[in-house]
């Protein structure tokens, strides 16, 4: 959760480091432990995976990256989420949460970059029915887990709540958290093709 005690790049222990291991569909990001003999151990301090967009029931999500799983020990997992944000923001259109379902500390993290992030962008997705912006289909994206049903009938029938919702969002971030720990050498990029 957002809301606790963040730790940033200046309380990685020296041989911690955050591991990006993508592919073109899908990512991990990571905490690992650097041994003596280099090489890494898995660190239970958190992790977030994500994939890209765009299948027919989540819609194109105006090219986003959205979170299938994340876990994080307490204070570490602000870091990883701005790190995953700004890696999709840089290699997609952004970052969205999963569009089926968010666990209710998920849905804190989100309301917690909405409203308490100035470094951080947002913008409104439409749904499925295309009731926002019917010129526009790019932004379209399942807002099921925001409270919109992807399968009414009626979309004049819209319910405004799910558009105040954090989820019905679209985030970026510049990768200043990237460009930190990069610089003392705890950053380390796998990509995978």
């Amino acid at each position: 959760m957002l809301t606790e005690v963040a730790e940033g790049p200046q309380n990685l222990p020296p041989n911690v480091k955050i591991v990006i291991d993508a592919s073109p569909r899908r990512a991990h990001i990571y905490y690992v432990t650097m041994k003596d003999d280099g090489s890494q151990k898995y660190e239970g301090l958190g992790e977030i995976i994500i994939l890209v967009t765009g299948r027919p029931s989540t819609g194109p999500c105006s090219n986003a990256w959205r979170v299938v799983d994340s876990r994080a020990e307490h204070g570490w997992g602000p870091m990883l989420y701005d790190v995953t944000m700004e890696w999709a923001t840089l290699n997609g259109g952004g970052l969205v949460s999963d569009r089926e379902t968010v666990s209710p500390e998920a849905r804190k993290v989100w309301d917690y970059y909405l409203r308490d992030r100035s470094d951080v962008e947002n913008y409104q997705l439409d749904n499925l029915k295309n009731v926002l912006t019917p010129e526009i289909e790019e932004d379209n994206c399942s807002q099921r887990a925001a409270g919109w049903d992807d399968n009414a009938i009626d979309p004049r029938d819209i319910e405004t709540d799910w558009i105040a919702s954090a989820l019905s969002k679209l985030y970026t971030k510049t990768p200043t958290t990237m460009d930190a720990l990069d610089a003392t050498g705890q950053l380390h990029v796998i990509n995978l093709r």
